[in-house]
């Protein structure tokens, strides 16, 4: 029998300084909320498809509120850690040992 997942509020760790360094960049009036437009402008400079970046908003909202709270958005940047580490984008997979993910600071040079 599979262990019962824990409430995403228990799966990622509060007090990480780069996360709540990039939470600040999508929410800086701390309204709490993250919409799914600002979301979606910060994590596509994480370079991953459309497709997984889809996949990753789904996870991270999953009763589909159309934002996410600072855990969801949490949860967001721990599974673009897991496909930039090349690890399968699941909630099972938040846990794992990787590296924080990356995000393009800058616009490419061209």
């Amino acid at each position: 029998m599979a262990a019962p997942l824990l409430p995403l509020s228990q799966q990622i760790p509060t007090g990480n300084q780069l996360y709540e360094s990039y939470y600040k960049q999508v929410d800086p009036a701390y309204t709490g909320r993250v919409g799914a437009s600002e979301a979606a402008l910060f994590l596509k400079k994480s370079g991953l498809s459309d497709i997984i970046l889809g996949k990753i908003w789904d996870l991270a909202d999953p009763e589909g509120k159309g934002f996410l709270d600072k855990q969801g958005f949490y949860v967001a940047l721990r599974l673009v850690a897991c496909a930039q580490s090349g690890h399968e984008v699941t909630l099972s997979n938040l846990n794992l040992n990787m590296p924080p993910p990356k995000f393009q600071t800058h616009p490419p040079v061209i």
